[in-house]
């Protein structure tokens, strides 16, 4: 507040007083009394919200920067590794895969069709001998349609490679595919080179037909195996696993005698 001088402590509380009103005549015509000081600025009342301050929340002390800490600074491990057995994933109803509808209950077959193997040691031996090249085994590889195979050769040049020429489609077309050397397969006389053919799936209930022969090339000349003029015939398909079937009609019965309340 602001004061017209300086009081002393006595004046200022009898100036602070509600002044006598005996000195004024009540029949003067006289504005109102003048009060010798007056507030600079009036204050602004403050407003309270509906909701009281032990209501609210405290607001967090403010801070001027925060340290992040990781688990492994504490000791404790950064991944956390659970496992699961199979047999605790539940089970939907018909989703059973006893049941064979998925792929677990199916495999792939490989059936020669104008060749058998395998061949003895000494049919392979005098076969490379006469014709300087021969199929030695060829099968699927388990849960894959992928063919291996193994060929032998005459080893007359250092220099040499085996190619098999494959159709899909009874020669209208064909591709050569290359064959690898297999290290440490030399015995002196012969040679063994390995192949990979991979069959796209799914067949469903169609049977795929692989013909091919052999050929082997070296600075001597070109030399064919093609199962005495028959070429090298199989089939793929794909089939339900031994025991599924049966298992198959095992569940049909126990489902048959299941029966349905309302």
């Amino acid at each position: 507040m602001e004061f017209a001088g300086r009081l002393r402590p006595s004046e200022a509380c009898n100036y602070l007083a509600v002044p006598g009103l005996t000195g004024l005549d009540p029949d003067e015509d006289e504005g109102d009394l003048v009060v010798g000081f007056r507030p600079k600025s009036s204050p602004i009342p403050s407003r309270r919200s509906s909701f009281s301050d032990e209501d609210s929340d405290p607001e967090p002390p403010l801070c001027g920067s925060r340290r992040v800490s990781f688990a492994d600074a504490k000791g404790l491990s950064l991944v956390q590794v659970k496992e699961f057995d199979t047999w605790d994933v539940p089970k939907l109803p018909g989703n059973d895969s006893t049941d064979g509808d998925g792929k677990d209950s199916m495999e792939y077959h490989l059936s020669p069709l104008t060749f058998s193997l395998p061949l003895s040691s000494e049919e392979v031996l005098a076969k490379v001998l006469s014709q300087k090249v021969e199929l030695e085994t060829i099968g699927l590889l388990p849960g894959t349609t992928i063919v291996k195979g193994v060929i032998r050769v005459l080893n007359i040049s250092y220099n040499k490679s085996v190619y098999i020429r494959t159709s899909l489609d009874r020669w209208a077309t064909h591709f050569d595919l290359l064959a690898e050397y297999v290290p440490g397969s030399s015995d002196g006389v012969t040679d063994s080179f390995s192949f990979r053919l991979t069959l796209g799936p799914p067949f469903g209930d169609q049977i795929v037909r692989v013909d091919f022969c052999l050929r082997y090339e070296t600075p001597l000349g070109t030399f064919w195996a093609n199962n005495n003029s028959r070429n090298y015939v199989f089939f793929c398909q794909c089939r339900m696993k031994d025991g599924t079937e049966k298992q198959q009609r095992e569940n049909a019965n126990k489902k048959s005698c299941l029966k349905t309340f309302r």
